[in-house]
Parts: structure tokens; sequence; C-alpha cells
């Protein structure tokens, strides 16, 4: 067997973690004090010993304000997370370094300082559902100043530490958010490789390597790649997980339509001899902010889109409905009232709000077209046999699963002249990627949602540490937009308790 030897090879020219052999590696852990960010940078560590490489593990201590995992700077967070880095790291050849940031320079330049606030606001849409700065609080205002500012010196830290050390390669945890993307922009504009890991779906590890998670191109080849390595199963994983999808089981999803009404459809949907248009948008948050990393089309305002199809479509042909993702139901109100303001201006128009309990897919398979703006139903929809109009780009965008346009004056008028289904292979190659793929961390084990294990053990286990963070933990939740004491705060206290004292880990 001829061997390919990848040492000759430019670090930023490698694509699979197993070609990286013998080189001078450093694994940023962000996010250490949760699960599964930890157990993932712990079974990367392991797999790129066994290769030969030299690692180095680095992580901020205090001096890192307002980080994903501590965005209060609560002690008992910061201290859970270095037991566990430590304890982590036990036994293996590998350095830990402590990094603090408190003589590093916060200059850098307009470009960056761009590039790091995207991923900031970026930190705060994932945990608050906010769109702008404008929407945040007092405490949360105060929480984005302090990892913006953490950020510029994290970066001029890691651009030093990359020259003087000569690696070939960091390797951090999803890169997106404000506490890591200083790590990933340094590695970039150093010229070296980077190594991404990420759950996807929960339940998969992933790991990419000189590309982003969240790249159109990366997941594409991906897709197709598993696709053809065995074509009659990925025919069959993409049937179990379409059909999981429409009866509400499991997937490694969240299952966000489990309280609606099976078969619940409106009666003025249920009557119309109208060709019944279904949009439905994504989150907002994280259309905004996931899309930059697309390298793609990203519609700045989906409402406006929407607006532009009920304006091309004539009402006494065509009934719309906007179907509201669930998981919008944590957005501002004034962004919820404006897609319900569309019923109110356009007579063909009707909005179901996100907690509605009329049915997704009844709504779906009622529906004459599908419209979309990157939400995984058109994918479903497509291998269901509907026509689906996508607006803008998507991770599967590029598998001809459905009509791309990039405004919705071109999705109603595309509407209006026709539109077919587009062939279901593209949706079998999805669907298969989302049941099956995975890059193998022989050492990284999921028993079940919460409950990880590296080298046959739980890392950083420590109940009373646990059960110190719960002051803090709470403060988190309850600072939330939203939040509400009730039945869903109760039920997620007696779910904490319950995973500590079996030892394992909420998700999250």
């Amino acid at each position: 067997m001829l061997t390919i030897n990848t040492k000759t090879k430019h670090s930023k020219d490698i694509k699979d973690k197993n070609e990286i052999i013998d080189r001078n590696v450093a694994i940023y852990f962000n996010m250490a004090s949760i699960s599964p960010p930890l157990e993932l940078h712990l079974a990367l560590v392991r797999d790129l010993l066994k290769r030969g490489n030299k690692v180095t593990a680095y992580i901020c201590d205090s001096s890192f304000s307002s980080p994903m995992d501590n965005p209060f700077n609560r002690r008992s967070i910061e201290r859970f997370k270095m037991f566990r880095a430590k304890d982590a790291l036990k036994g293996l050849d590998v350095e830990l370094k402590i990094i603090n940031l408190e003589k590093i320079s916060t200059n850098v330049s307009k470009t960056i300082l761009s590039i790091l606030e995207m991923a900031v606001m970026s930190s705060f849409a994932s945990i608050l559902k906010a769109q702008s700065k404008e929407e945040l609080s007092q405490k949360w205002l105060a929480a984005y100043d302090n990892m913006f500012l953490s950020a510029k010196k994290l970066y001029n830290f890691f651009i030093d530490e990359i020259k003087k050390e000569k690696y070939d390669f960091v390797f951090m945890f999803n890169g997106r958010f404000g506490d890591v993307k200083p790590v990933l922009q340094a590695t970039k504009d150093s010229e070296i490789g980077f190594g991404l890991s990420e759950l996807k779906r929960t339940t998969l590890e992933v790991v990419f390597v000189n590309e982003l998670v969240h790249s159109i191109a990366g997941n594409t080849k991906r897709a197709i790649a598993s696709y053809e390595k065995d074509k009659k199963l990925a025919e069959n994983n993409a049937k179990i997980f379409f059909a999981k999808k429409f009866a509400n089981k499991e997937t490694g999803d969240p299952l966000y339509t489990i309280k609606q009404k099976k078969g619940s459809l409106s009666e003025r949907v249920k009557n119309t001899t109208k060709k019944v248009i279904t949009v439905y948008p994504t989150t907002d948050d994280e259309y905004k902010f996931i899309g930059k990393e697309w390298d793609g089309h990203v519609p700045e305002d989906q409402v406006a889109e929407i607006e532009k199809i009920a304006i091309a479509l004539p009402p006494e042909e065509y009934l719309i409905i906007v179907k509201m993702h669930p998981n919008q139901e944590h957005t501002a109100e004034d962004t919820i009232g404006r897609y319900t303001s569309l019923a109110n201006k356009y007579t063909h128009v009707e909005v179901e709000k996100p907690l509605s309990s009329r049915d997704t897919y009844a709504l779906m398979l009622r529906a004459d077209v599908v419209v979309v703006f990157a939400s995984l139903i058109g994918v479903e929809a497509s291998y269901a046999g509907k026509p689906v109009v996508l607006i803008g780009d998507t991770t599967w965008g590029n598998l001809n699963i459905a009509h791309k346009l990039y405004s919705g004056e071109d999705a109603g008028n595309l509407i209006k002249n026709g539109i077919e289904p587009k062939p279901i292979l593209g949706s079998i190659i999805w669907g298969n990627y989302c049941i099956a793929y995975e890059d193998d961390l022989p050492e990284f084990k999921i028993l079940e949602k919460g409950n990880y294990f590296v080298a046959g053990k739980r890392i950083g286990k420590s109940t009373w540490r646990r059960i110190i963070q719960l002051p803090a933990k709470t403060e988190i939740m309850i600072n939330r937009p939203g939040f509400k004491f009730g039945v869903t705060f109760i039920l997620k206290i007696i779910d904490t308790a319950i995973n500590i004292a079996k030892g394992k880990w909420a998700t999250q």
C-alpha cells in the first residue's frame, strides 16, 4: 500500500484529522466547565497523541471575563472549569498552559475588531436570542463589553504564542463565539491549520480541519462522500430519519413539534380552494449569525422577504401560511409582532405563532409549495415530494433539494409561473448525513444524552463542586429574557438535581 507522507503537506492543505501526524499542535479548551466541549477536547488530545503529535493545551483563567459558560464571572464556575481541565489531562504527556490576559494589549486592526464584534454578538444571540446590543439588559450588556475586551486580548495572545511556539495546528470547540473566535482568527492570520470539534445533532461527533463547522462546501462534501460510501445503506438511513421526523421521534434534534396536535390545521386551510403556500422562517438570531459562516447569501430580514412574497401572489389565488419556528418564541416581542402584523396587512396571509398547536407536518403535506429560510423542513418537504423554494443559502443548499433564490419577490414570481418538485436524491443524501455521519474519535463515547465518557471515564466528576455552582447557574437562567417562575423552571431544577445525583451532565 502506498503511504502518503502528510508531513510534506502544508498544514493549511490538510482536511482530515487522521492526516495530522508528527506535528506541533495546540488545543484551546473553551467552554471547559460544561459538557460535551471538554470531553471533545480531551478525546481530540488523545486522538492526536496516538499519531505522534506533540500536544499543548491552553485555557484562560478568570482574566477572560464573561465567557460563554460563565457570563457573570462567578468563582464557582471558574474553579470548576480549572478542576475539570486538570482532571482531563491527568496522566497524559500534555502541558496545560494557563493564559492570563491582564497585561495583553487590546489594540487590533479595524478588520479584526469587526470580526470579533460579530463573534461576541453571536454569543449573546445564542444565549439570549438577541439580534443586537440594543436588546441586551444592563447586566447582559456588561457581559458583552467584558467578552469583547477579553476577545481582543486573546487574539493578540495567540498571534504571539503561535509564532513563538511554531505551532502547525490549533484546535478548539465550535469556533464561532466571542470567547473562541479570537483563537480561530489568530490561527488563520498566522497561516497555519485549524481544527474545530462539535457534536452534530447532539449525538454525533464531527471534527472539521481547515473548514468551518457550518461551511456549505465542507458539509456538502461530507454528505456526498457518506452517501457514495454505501448508497443502499444511505437510502435506508434517510428513510429512518425522515420517518422519525414526521412521527416526532428522537433524531438528536430538539423535538420542537412534540406539543403540537397531530393533524391539526386551521379551518381556513382545510376549506380553501386556493393554492396553499407554507412559509417556514428559521430562528432569527441563528440565521443572522450562523449564516455569516456559510460564505453564502443570508437575507437581512425574513419578514421583509415574506412580505415580498405576499405582494407578488394574488390574494384571490393564493393562501400564504407563515408557520413560525417554535424556537422563535424566545425572540424579542417586537420581532414576533412584525411577523404577526403581516396577517393584518394582507388578507391572504395567516400567521401561526411559535407555540401554536397546529401541526407543522400536516401543514407541510397540505401545502402546494413550501418556502423555507435555511430550515431543515425544506429537506423533509422535498423528500415528501413537495416543491420547495429556498430563499438564501444554507448548509444543504447545494444539493439540488430546493429551487434556490435570493429574494421573496423572485420566489413569488417563480411560484406564479409554476414550480415542480426536485428529485429526492438530495434529500436522501442530507437525511443520511444527518442521522449517520460522524468523524470517529475512538475514545469519545455517549452512553445517552448528557452522559459522556472519554477512555471509559467521566471527566471532572465532583458532586459537591456541581452543587456549589447551582446559584451561579440559576442566576444565568433567571436573567434570560422572558424567564418566568413556573412549571418549566421547577422541572429544570428537578432535572438538574437528578443529573447531579446520577453523575450525569445536562445536555448543553
